[in-house]
């Protein structure tokens, strides 16, 4: 992670202390080595205390190492020579140890618009800034991860970026909803000037072939101005990691992603300016095999009593060989932020902004069926639609008040108005409707649409109010403060706050601390969803013949919900705590080590699987809900369950010249542990237990060294990853396999042909190394390797890059 600092070259994640740099760095040269800009070789390079950044602070301006809080800062070349993933996941997740992303790929949408996380929380609970305002949650609610509605990061293409600010620490009472786990801001290239990156890579497997272009273009507005517009297009084949059976991996994935951003002085004290973007991303993928001969399909009420419709009628007419459905997305994402700033005094300065985003997911699948309408059904299926909206206006005010103090005091405030809007839209009735043999599975099989009773739209409002206090008592101590006031519709109000301190020990030891209050706002959409999915039934464990039970979603305050205990959902709500100190030694060095605590409480998720009697059903049936006619099992949101997480983040780096060249190491460790500490047992059960706390590793390390000569720059990394558990849902904990720890190699090399072109070649996981294979039951479905996994396992693969800054 480029933690704290900002370098001209590419770089990697590592470790530590003038004394061990050395050793480190041969030890990264003897695994491998990523690419970093080599005429910047003889070049002193910044150190994390020149860092300035904008995150967790709206006084005066703050270096990484003088944050109250940790912050680190990842440059523009830091997410380039991360990964040659197009996915900003990826990015991210390469160079910040307490940040992971998923790859679910047997997993209905979650395939696509992948749960990532920071500190292991949930990805609702990690607010998403761009520019320092809010960016729009994708329409995708991941059932896989307990229910939760989060931004998709995938959607922001790395050109359009001059570095990202990752606070990490609870910052409800500075910005609202959804801080708990941290705040990642999103700063977008100003710059005047012309960039194009164009890569491709393949897996050592023959698959996945990668093939990306991006360009950027920052042009003055005169004397007074500047705009850029940013594009991107990206095609991902898919991989194949599974059996003959199934095709288990990475999906097909193509994108184009367009942002623009501009800002310009009106008059002497008035700037006006926005951004925005407009995306497409069209992604495929395969579910699981489906056996025509199956339990799932048999008609044995039918042999004794045939119906009057295709009495002879059987599956495997249509499918002999059985079935995989095609599963496929289609996103369109855009949003606009315009507003204006300024000050009305030398103390006193002003930001007023309006916000709109919005993310539309349409969902196909083909090669299936709608077993109920015999051998009149379609096998391709439109099956409906999810969006999300949003609105918002802020208006935020910073005013400096000498009071005789080292430096004025800043004092922030301001207000925001919000709206959300969630709509579902159904798809087909062929996609839904329950046919003539009512005893075979309806709706499209493996993703059946949404019913038009199930469709609908709905919306709720916010007011928020801040205040946001910075004191420089001394040159050595500062003290800061935050309250928030948040009201919702529909489920009242919220105060938060925070204290922070730092105290400059010596000139080279900060001493830093935070206590702070937060919360999350369950979305419009998990209060309203209504849904059906289909999984293996538990009841039918391999290897006996698979059997797909269809489970349905209703909100909580469904009358057959109220009747289990579901109640309205009200904000989950968190205390953190955290300490921890920067060292900043001898010139080029930055060490940083920080504790936190995190108790979070009436956790949102997803009950246990509840059964559906003959009355409920009917009840069901009665409000609209056909498909519940063959339902067997209910789920529904509550706020029911409490959790600690404790960890550490060891971030450390170290640049000096070695010879004739530069050389940088750098390190990021993570240790983060989080438990059960209280619950309803109606969602609190073993398999709960078992997800919160083994689904990620409690470890991860990144070590890496790059060294540049001239024009040549040699890089390396090393990832490690912890032991985990695959937490599969329809299988007991005793049958979920622990998969033991991995560490990958990435190496690259990079020749600067000009000053303004640089070529690249590398290997991502050079040794081709894999996960532990799967020796529990999930080889019925097909999967070699864990489905719920905190890395790729795709083996390694090769790339080359070429790029140019002009």
């Amino acid at each position: 992670m480029s933690q704290n600092k900002i370098f001209g070259g590419e770089r990697t994640l590592s470790i530590t202390s003038p004394w061990t740099a050395i050793p480190s760095f041969l030890a990264a040269m003897a695994f491998g080595t990523t690419a970093v800009c080599a005429q910047d070789a003889d070049k002193a390079r910044p150190t994390d205390a020149e860092t300035i950044v904008v995150t967790g602070t709206r006084g005066s301006a703050r270096t990484a190492a003088d944050s109250d809080v940790p912050i680190d800062v990842l440059s523009a070349n830091d997410l380039r020579s991360a990964t040659p993933s197009s996915d900003l996941n990826d990015k991210m997740a390469r160079l910040i140890p307490s940040f992971n992303v998923q790859r679910l790929p047997a997993y209905d949408g979650a395939a696509f618009v992948r749960p990532a996380t920071l500190r292991g929380l949930s990805p609702d609970q990690t607010l998403v800034l761009i520019n320092g305002k809010r960016r729009h949650r994708s329409a995708y609610i991941s059932t896989p991860q307990q229910g939760s509605q989060a931004v998709d990061l995938g959607q922001i293409p790395q050109i359009a970026l001059n570095r990202i600010e990752v606070l990490r620490d609870g910052a409800s009472a500075q910005y609202g909803s959804d801080a708990i786990a941290g705040v990642i801001n999103l700063i977008l290239d100003e710059s005047v000037g012309y960039s194009l990156d164009a890569q491709s890579g393949q897996y050592y497997a023959g698959d996945g072939t990668t093939y990306q272009v991006a360009g950027r273009a920052g042009v003055k507005l005169g004397d007074r101005g500047v705009a850029s517009l940013s594009g991107e297009y990206s095609n991902s084949e898919a991989t194949d990691r599974g059996s003959a059976v199934s095709k288990i991996g990475q999906p097909a994935v193509e994108s184009w992603k367009i942002f623009g951003n501009a800002k310009y002085t009106l008059t002497e004290g008035l700037e006006l300016y926005g951004f925005g973007n407009f995306n497409g991303t069209k992604s495929k993928n395969d579910f699981l095999f489906r056996d025509p001969t199956g339990a799932i399909f048999a008609r044995s009420f039918y042999q004794d009593n045939p119906p009057f419709l295709y009495p002879n009628y059987h599956l495997a007419d249509i499918y002999p060989t059985g079935f995989v459905p095609k599963f496929s997305a289609e996103s369109r994402d855009a949003s606009l932020v315009a507003g204006a700033r300024g000050k009305l005094a030398d103390t006193l300065s002003w930001d007023l902004s309006g916000r709109y985003g919005r993310n539309r997911i349409d969902y196909n699948i083909r090669n299936t069926i709608n077993a109920s309408l015999g051998p009149v059904s379609p096998t391709s299926f439109n099956a409906g639609a999810q969006t999300q909206t949003e609105y918002a206006v802020n208006t935020d005010f910073t005013w400096l008040v000498d009071a005789g103090l080292f430096r004025p005091i800043s004092v922030s405030f301001g207000g925001e108005w919000r709206r959300e809007r969630y709509e579902i839209r159904a798809g087909d009735e062929a996609a839904y409707v329950i046919g003539p043999l009512n005893d075979l599975p309806s709706g499209s099989n493996g993703f059946p649409s949404p019913t038009p009773d199930q469709a609908g739209r709905w919306s709720r409002d916010s007011r928020a109010a801040y205040a946001d206090v910075d004191i420089d008592l001394t040159e050595r101590l500062n003290l800061s403060g935050a309250l928030r006031f948040e009201d919702f519709d529909g489920f009242g109000s919220t105060w938060n706050y925070k204290l922070a301190t730092r105290f400059k020990a010596t000139s080279w030891l900060n001493l830093r601390g935070a206590l702070s209050t937060g919360f999350h706002a369950p979305t419009v959409g998990q209060q309203n969803l209504t849904m059906t999915t289909q999984s293996p039934d538990p009841n039918v464990p391999p290897p006996a013949q698979q059997v797909i039970q269809t489970n349905g979603l209703i909100p909580s305050t469904n009358p057959i919900a109220a009747a289990a205990g579901g109640k309205p959902l009200v904000p989950e709500r968190a205390t953190n705590y955290s300490a921890g100190f920067v060292l900043t030694p001898v010139a080029g060095l930055t060490l940083s080590v920080d504790y936190y605590r995190i108790k979070i409480r009436d956790r949102l998720g997803l009950t246990s699987t509840l059964t559906l009697t003959s009355a409920q059903r009917a009840i069901l049936v009665a409000q609209g809900v056909s498909q519940a006619a063959q339902l067997s099992t209910f789920r529904f949101f509550i706020n029911g369950y409490d959790t600690r997480t404790d960890g550490v983040d060891i971030v450390g780096s170290y640049s000096t010249r070695l010879g004739i060249g530069r050389l940088l190491v750098t390190a990021a460790y993570n240790y983060n542990k989080s438990k059960i500490t209280g619950g309803d047992p109606k969602i609190v059960n073993a398999n709960l237990e078992q997800e919160v706390q083994d689904r990620l590793p409690h470890h991860t390390a990144n070590l890496g060294a790059e060294y540049v000569i001239g024009q040549i720059g040699l890089a390396g990394r090393a990832r490690y990853y912890g032991a985990f558990t695959d937490t599969l849902p329809f299988f007991a904990p005793s049958d979920n396999q622990r998969y033991g720890s991995e560490i990958f190699l990435d190496i690259s090399a990079s020749y600067a042909v000009t000053k303004e072109i640089k070529l690249t070649i590398g290997a991502e996981n050079f040794l081709g190394n894999y996960p532990d294979r799967s020796t529990s039951g999930l080889s019925f479905i097909g999967a070699r390797y864990p489905t719920y996994r905190p890395y790729e396992a795709d083996g390694g693969r090769y790339y080359a890059r070429v790029a140019a800054r002009f």
